[in-house]
């Protein structure tokens, strides 16, 4: 219940920022059509996410429950997961309990969980995947194995790397268990088992090779923040952790909680430690422990290859399957210890922590990636300020799917324009433009950099400020000047 009411409580604050409009676009479509236009012209992710949200928004209402629905849904079968698997290795509901707490009360996951993308449905069959392997691998049952397959697919079908993560850890683990002569079923059968899986998956390696070779996709060839250095890696690394437990909202310099947050994790590691010496982490739990940093470090390694145009900042939700698997590890570790008030303590360290970062998160404030966190003030600015016979620029940042989803509630009064047409219009011609700032490999680039050449400013609105001290932070990394806002919204003339 706590869970529900976390993943449902201002599930409308929040206006879908650039990544999740992507969804919008398929609204007007029948499931037939989208499946038949999303075959000729794939995104850069598999369709079964946006399938489910298009057969979800056939029944409700357009509105932002309708469309996240599916991500809320996801990530409470996310929590229930960490119970289940967390009770089958320990057998101790008191345990279980707690994972799950702390796997649901975190600013982080209620972020990705109500999110308009696909994450935490494949983190969802993805964990579904690792927890029917460990029980196929635990006492070799045989229907765990089946439905080990049947996850395995289908977490193919909601995102490329999850798959590819947990495809390479289970049979790895597979090979080990072989090598040691722990296996319970036999290498041929196992490897037809994968077959069976891998023909299944045929239609995404067409579709993967449509969108990276036919449409093209610069992701293999583009260089992120750091250059994609030893440095990019390392950090990578640092950051899933970081995210992990203190989530999108506490940064270094609030000190009592990011001090709470460092003890509970040193705990955790001398938890881990104490915990291995005196046999508390038995191979179940160990075998947990190590999914969560080879799942960390294999995300590390595949985004920096794979997909170089993105910075370690954002890698943690490409291996959001390793969230849920890091926090029962820390469960385990501290509670290695014999005394229940050192347990206590800590816990309760914890839970200070992530109260505070879901204070921030609520209260939009203190935000690390400022992209998530797109108020509806820009609208409501449009909606107050535009006079009919204006039009809407249809760019990256306000699409033709944001513009059919929001057109009665904020942009009654505007028609669309497409980007070629926004270099025809005639002088005078009254266009609103919403914009969005980012730091580049070269550059950084403010709101101010993306409105087009020969236009002035009539009006503007400025949303989500940068918090000043990351600012300062980033501007050090980087060596150059970073925005201030992320979003804006302008009324622009032709002249």
């Amino acid at each position: 219940m706590l869970t529900l009411g976390m993943l449902f409580y201002h599930i409308s604050y929040r206006t879908f920022w650039m990544d999740e409009t992507a969804v919008l676009a398929y609204l007007k479509l029948s499931p037939i059509n989208f499946l038949v236009s999303y075959w000729q012209v794939p995104d850069n992710h598999p369709p079964l996410y946006y399938f489910l949200v298009l057969l979800v928004s056939k029944i409700l209402p357009w509105n932002e429950l309708a469309i996240r629905l599916v991500s809320i849904l996801s990530g409470f079968g996310v929590v229930i997961l960490v119970y289940l698997f967390t009770l089958e290795i320990t057998n101790e509901k008191r345990l279980a309990l707690v994972a799950t707490f702390f796997t649901a009360f975190s600013s982080y996951f209620i972020l990705i969980s109500q999110m308009a993308r696909y994450h935490s449905l494949a983190v969802f069959f993805a964990l579904l995947t690792l927890y029917f392997f460990y029980l196929f691998l635990k006492d070799g049952n045989q229907k765990a194995w089946y439905y080990y397959l049947v996850a395995l697919v289908f977490t193919a079908y909601s995102d490329y790397p999850q798959f590819f993560y947990v495809a390479v850890l289970t049979n790895l683990c597979y090979l080990y268990c072989l090598i040691r002569r722990q296996t319970p079923m036999r290498l041929l059968k196992w490897i037809n088992g994968q077959f069976i899986a891998a023909i299944f998956c045929l239609p995404l390696v067409w579709m993967l090779y449509h969108r990276i070779f036919v449409q093209g996709d610069g992701g293999w060839s583009n260089v992120n923040l750091l250059g994609n250095s030893w440095l990019n890696n390392i950090g990578g690394i640092f950051f899933h952790f970081y995210v992990y437990f203190f989530g999108e909202n506490i940064f270094p310099w609030n000190y009592l909680f990011f001090g709470s947050g460092t003890v509970v994790l040193l705990v955790a590691v001398v938890g881990l430690v104490v915990g291995n010496r005196r046999k508390v982490l038995d191979r179940s739990r160990m075998l947990i422990i190590i999914f969560a940093g080879s799942l960390i470090v294999l995300n590390t390694l595949f985004m920096n290859v794979a997909d170089r145009r993105y910075n370690f900042i954002v890698y943690p939700k490409f291996g959001f399957v390793a969230y849920p698997l890091f926090v029962m590890s820390l469960v385990f570790c501290i509670t290695s210890f014999r005394s229940r008030r050192i347990q206590l303590v800590i816990f309760m360290l914890w839970v200070a922590v992530s109260l505070y970062g879901l204070q921030n998160f609520y209260n939009v404030t203190n935000y690390l990636n400022p992209s998530y966190f797109r108020t509806f003030e820009a609208f409501e600015f449009v909606r107050d300020n535009s006079m009919v016979g204006q039009q809407l620029a249809i760019t990256g940042d306000a699409n033709d799917g944001v513009y059919n989803f929001y057109k009665d509630k904020y942009f009654v009064n505007l028609s669309p324009l497409s980007h070629d047409e926004l270099k025809l219009v005639k002088t005078g011609f009254e266009v609103w433009f919403f914009s969005t700032a980012f730091d580049g490999p070269e550059a950084s680039v403010g709101v101010l950099d993306r409105i087009p050449v020969g236009f002035e400013i009539l009006k503007q609105f400025d949303s989500v400020p940068l918090d000043t001290k990351f600012k300062l932070f980033k501007e050090r990394i980087l060596r150059r000047p970073s925005y201030n806002y992320k979003y804006s919204v302008y009324l622009l003339r032709k002249i």
